[in-house]
């Protein structure tokens, strides 16, 4: 393994609803690989208050989600994480769509939030990714993404979509490889999530039955790449991969 370098990706953290066993799984994991680059995914926030949802209906629930709480959850696990890189999600999104939104107090939560995000990353010396489908850090000829589409193919979309030798993203709570239909036979993987099984606004949703646990790794090298999964279901151990 002359000359290779090992690296880590989680996502999908969202803030306060992180789950513990999850948490703790992670951070040892990456105590024992020691990686020379750690990347999140996105969606380190859930941000549930700032939904669109929650904005325009005054009976929704999350409006009573803690911005405070959520914010130094995802703050925590950052520092405690220390990634080089880190994506902004969907839910990261949020925040710019609300910066200048007409709501006075809506624009200035966003914008105080973005502020915390941007001093963290200062503070890890870390680089902030924009959530867009054409922004993603590159390691080793694969791409690194936080992703956009929601399907059953969708991890098999991103590939095909962005091409290359391989694509790592988050997103879709659930592990996953799928193969692109291209000349490149590009591999894309999902590393799952860290969020807990029971988050309230999915109680109902099908989809939530493939969700899964999990984050990816490997060794790189110049334009070279390793991939690994490892994956938790619900209601099964952790079984790191050291």
């Amino acid at each position: 393994m002359k000359g290779w370098k090992k690296w880590m990706a989680v996502g999908c953290s969202h803030g306060d609803q992180i789950d513990p066993e999850a948490r703790k799984a992670v951070l040892m994991f990456k105590e024992r690989w020691k990686p020379d680059t750690t990347i999140h995914l996105g969606d380190f926030l859930d941000l549930a208050a700032f939904r669109s949802g929650a904005i325009s209906d005054p009976n929704s629930s999350d409006r009573a989600a803690s911005i405070s709480d959520d914010l130094s959850a995802g703050i925590d696990f950052l520092h405690e994480l220390r990634p080089q890189h880190i994506l902004y999600g969907n839910h990261e999104a949020r925040l710019y769509k609300l910066a200048s939104s007409p709501n006075a107090l809506a624009a200035h939560a966003a914008t105080l939030t973005i502020q915390a995000i941007e001093k963290t990353a200062k503070e890890l010396k870390a680089r902030l990714y924009p959530y867009h489908i054409r922004s993603y850090y590159e390691l080793g000829g694969c791409k690194f993404i936080h992703g956009s589409m929601f399907n059953v193919q969708a991890i098999r979309d991103h590939a095909e979509a962005l091409g290359g030798s391989s694509v790592v993203m988050a997103h879709l709570h659930r592990v996953g490889l799928e193969r692109a239909r291209n000349i490149e036979g590009t591999s894309g993987y999902c590393t799952g999530m860290l969020a807990r099984f029971d988050m309230d606004y999915a109680s109902t949703r099908r989809a939530t039955l493939a969700w899964s646990q999990g984050f990816a790794y490997g060794y790189y090298k110049d334009n070279s790449i390793n991939i690994n999964l490892c994956e938790r279901r619900q209601n099964n151990p952790w079984l790191l991969p050291l």
